[in-house]
């Protein structure tokens, strides 16, 4: 098997991007159609550019993965899947690790992917067999720890109909998470939610 240079292993990365966004059942047109883009634009200057210095390498892979190395999805596990077949060793920043670690997620948007697909990547060799059953048991307590935390937030909000002034942007990932994981007809009738939306249109900071 013919080793890659950087330049050209990089050039296969956009191409598996390519493989994967447009199998994906989880991004929409748009979605597919912005990551398309991110994959040609690094591709045509890496064509432009063959020897390009390690800087501007590394700067390209960079934005090329950030989105591999922060979300938590099964397109996500088929990407790694498709780098690692195609003999591709780039380090993977995994948000399991720390969520494991830290008993949290570090960003909302993390927390959102894996509550709604954890069903599913639960089940999937990449998982399975790099966390032990215990992990996975603990993951699960931690989105559903996630997930009773966000709501509480919402409720005591709604009880006082107010929000705090050290809660804003909480709040706002709370509404965030509650609208992507369509959970607002599992704890909230319609005038609730309606409530929440006028409470957050209607906040002032002081």
């Amino acid at each position: 098997m013919t080793t890659l240079g950087n330049t050209e292993k990089l050039i296969l990365v956009t191409k598996i991007n390519d493989k994967v966004v447009e199998c994906s059942t989880n991004m929409d047109e748009k979605t597919k159609e912005a990551f398309r883009n991110l994959s040609k634009f690094t591709r045509d200057i890496l064509e432009k550019e063959p020897k390009m210095n390690s800087y501007g390498l590394n700067s390209l892979k960079s934005g090329l993965l950030t989105y591999w190395n922060e979300s938590i999805n099964p397109d996500t596990e088929s990407f790694w899947t498709e780098l690692k077949v195609n003999g591709i060793d780039y380090e993977r920043k995994e948000p399991l690790k720390f969520v494991l670690e830290k008993n949290q997620f570090r960003r909302v948007e993390q927390g959102m992917d894996a509550r709604m697909h954890w069903g599913e990547l639960k089940k999937r060799k990449e998982i399975t067999d790099k966390y032990s059953k215990a992990e996975i048991e603990k993951i699960e307590t931690i989105i559903a720890e996630d997930e009773n935390r966000r709501l509480e937030i919402l409720k005591k909000c709604l009880r006082k109909n107010g929000i705090p002034q050290s809660q804003y942007l909480k709040f706002g990932e709370c509404m965030a998470y509650m609208n992507k994981c369509e959970l607002w007809d599992k704890y909230f009738n319609k005038d609730d939610v309606q409530q929440l939306y006028n409470i957050w249109t209607n906040f002032k900071l002081k």
